[in-house]
């Protein structure tokens, strides 16, 4: 299931993608961001682990921090995070799964 839901707390929303992956973009004054020009980006894996984006190789790696955000990514790379995350592999028992349990 996909879904886009606001920030309960801050001025921002998550992208939750069909693969279980997720995309947090949030934009204020208690985040790493210039308003109106970059936002902060935090990027999730179905089991809720932490990845930091690499924007020179543009790829993901997973944190070896137990939280962390992207800073200062404007529109470009905040789109580019989101067309990686998006095309993200299924496991395939969880694919199958989904499967069974929504058809």
């Amino acid at each position: 299931m996909t879904r886009i839901t606001p920030s309960e707390h801050w001025n921002g929303f998550t992208f939750e993608f069909s693969n279980g992956w997720s995309v947090s973009i949030q934009q204020g004054k208690d985040h790493y961001c210039e308003r109106g020009k970059t936002a902060e980006v935090a990027i999730f894996d179905d089991e809720e682990n932490w990845y930091v984006y690499d924007e020179e190789k543009r790829d993901i790696f997973k944190s070896e921090e137990d939280t962390y955000v992207n800073g200062w990514l404007d529109a470009d790379e905040v789109a580019k995070v989101i067309s990686i995350i998006s095309q993200k592999k299924v496991k395939e028992e969880d694919y199958w799964l989904d499967k069974q349990t929504s058809g």
